[in-house]
């Protein structure tokens, strides 16, 4: 059987009106601190997403001051470059130099437009690539024509700069690469392109160096799913973004992985390895690339984390004061009623007089122990005359029980006094009997002497009788005269 919740609560009057007062407050702040945590949540969300937005420009910015570095190198030298065309040996020279003043440079290549170079029909290209600490030097890349690749045909039909997508067999010494093609002219002609690789293990180890939180990390990936920085140096291929969403099925992945595809800016939290986080993700400012840094959501929620720590703890002593003052104040505040309690409790045992001090309070409390004072004082006046009543009422019983006692006696002496009477009558009324037999039985045999010494017997028992008659009749009337009086 379930105990009843009145049977739960305390019986002290103190405790229970604070554990009410307390429910009522707990009530309240919850309300009120929900209803401000909520707006704060949103507002640290604002700032969080700031924040992520904050981290996302700083990763853009290392991203692209390393690559610029890098095309600060690559212009240096191509100018040198587009100045000796004409001079293979000289762009030998150039391009041996650039590997061994920049060790980040793993290979330089110069390609030329078919039939550039009239003692070298067809295609001509001068590639450089560092092994090692040598320089290899070949007129091949990836053992295909070099006039379909990326970082030559893109660069030269867009007669621009331009960063090329690592592919899947682009690579030097092992490591996958990405190119910096900038157009070579020749009297205003695209005649070839100029070009530098640099390893995509290197780029990410620099970016990862540069990030700026230790809890989080960045990516940059292409249009097409490579990614070309990520601090997981396996997944530096070609549609690793899409091997990486059949890991995480889920639509949010999906949706957040074609958003950042498509070129959108925006933010979004997800779950990556069981820790929540917050992304925030944007087109690379001058490519075809995207950059995204992904946050643990504790990191940018840190401040509404400790806030939430903060409230609690300072509702939880609020809430605890709360209680202790309510607790007192209510006690000092009843004591009273616990000093009417305990009278009661003795008028309970028939204890009227014990002593209760009136106060001078005017609320509720000070009238109630001013009217129970005055109660008590009415059944203490009640009950003294009670008593007094009592002990008359004894008195008065016990002169009945006198009198009775008298009664007693004086019918006990009258019955006495009766039958003695009798006693006395029934001789004479017995000889009278006698003689009034025998004279009807023998009076035709009497004689007159006979019959008046009869008659004279019957006389003086009749005389007898009569006297005694009188007494009695004497002693009645006096009974009788003494009831009268009284």
């Amino acid at each position: 059987m379930k105990p009843k919740v009145r049977y739960l609560l305390p019986s002290s009057l103190s405790a229970r009106l604070s554990l009410w007062v307390m429910l009522f407050v707990a009530i309240l702040f919850l309300a009120t601190f929900s209803l401000m945590f909520y707006y704060a949540r949103q507002a640290v969300r604002v700032e969080a997403e700031g924040k992520a937005e904050d981290m996302l420009q700083k990763m853009e910015i290392a991203a692209a001051n390393t690559l610029h570095e890098k095309e600060v190198v690559a212009r240096q030298t191509f100018w040198n470059v587009e100045q000796n065309l004409h001079n293979p040996d000289a762009i030998d020279d150039y391009l041996q130099e650039i590997l061994r003043n920049t060790p980040e440079i793993v290979g330089v290549a110069v390609a030329f437009v078919p039939d550039y170079y009239q003692h070298r029909p067809g295609e001509y290209m001068i590639y450089y690539y560092r092994k090692g600490t040598q320089l290899i030097k070949s007129e091949t890349f990836a053992d295909e024509s070099y006039m379909h690749q990326p970082w030559y045909e893109e660069t030269l039909n867009r007669n621009t700069e331009y960063w090329s997508d690592p592919a899947e067999n682009y690579k030097t010494n092992g490591e996958p690469i990405i190119s910096f093609g900038l157009p070579l002219h020749e009297d205003g002609k695209a005649v070839g392109v100029f070009a530098i690789d640099i390893s995509l293990y290197w780029l990410s180890k620099v970016i990862e160096g540069k990030r700026p939180s230790p809890n989080m990390y960045g990516v940059v990936a292409s249009r097409k799913g490579a990614f070309i920085v990520h601090p997981d140096t396996t997944r530096l291929k070609p549609g690793a973004l899409f091997k990486l969403m059949e890991q995480f099925p889920g639509a949010i992945y999906s949706s957040l992985a074609y958003k950042m595809l498509d070129g959108e800016t925006g933010t979004a939290s997800a779950v990556f390895n069981g820790v929540k986080s917050f992304i925030a993700y944007k087109p690379m400012e001058g490519t075809q690339w995207v950059v995204d840094v992904v946050c643990p959501e504790e990191e940018v929620m840190a401040s509404y984390n400790q806030l939430i720590s903060l409230m609690i703890l300072i509702v939880v002593l609020a809430l605890m004061a709360i209680a202790a003052f309510f607790y007192f104040f209510i006690h000092k505040e009843l004591l009273p009623l616990r000093t009417l309690e305990a009278s009661a409790k003795q008028m309970i045992k028939g204890d009227y007089f014990a002593p209760v001090t009136t106060n001078n309070r005017q609320d509720e409390v000070g009238i109630l122990t001013n009217s129970f004072v005055a109660m008590r004082r009415s059944i203490r006046n009640h009950l003294n005359k009670i008593d007094r009543n009592r002990e008359k009422l004894d008195e008065q019983n016990k002169a009945l029980n006198e009198a009775h006692q008298h009664v007693k006696e004086a019918d006990r002496v009258k019955t006495a006094f009766l039958q003695n009477m009798t006693d006395q009558m029934s001789e004479p009324v017995l000889e009278i009997s006698k003689i009034v037999t025998e004279v009807r039985y023998h009076l035709d045999d009497m004689d007159h002497e006979q019959i008046v010494k009869l008659a004279g017997q019957m006389d003086g028992h009749t005389n007898t009788i009569t006297a005694l008659l009188d007494r009695m009749l004497e002693v009645a009337t006096k009974e009788e005269k003494e009831e009268e009086s009284e």
